[in-house]
């Protein structure tokens, strides 16, 4: 059963948001896509690519390639 594990899926449209919200809420660090991952019991796969795509709009900024961690941009 798809989410099974991790409960419901969330809708696409409501992860990034939600991505935004906890890294507003913890301005001073930065997370690894699998950290955040957890936190909102979404894949890792799905953090990475809403991470990818709110650094490229400049929401967030990418602090390390490798491993890689984001944190809200200021």
């Amino acid at each position: 059963m798809p989410g099974s594990m991790n409960g419901p899926r969330r809708a696409d449209g409501q992860v990034a948001p939600l991505l935004v919200l906890h890294l507003r809420a913890h301005p001073e660090l930065d997370f690894s896509p699998y950290e955040l991952a957890q936190v909102l019991r979404v894949s890792h796969g799905t953090a990475r690519r809403h991470l990818l795509r709110l650094a490229a709009t400049g929401q967030v900024r990418r602090t390390t390639q490798a491993p890689a961690r984001f944190q809200i941009s200021t």
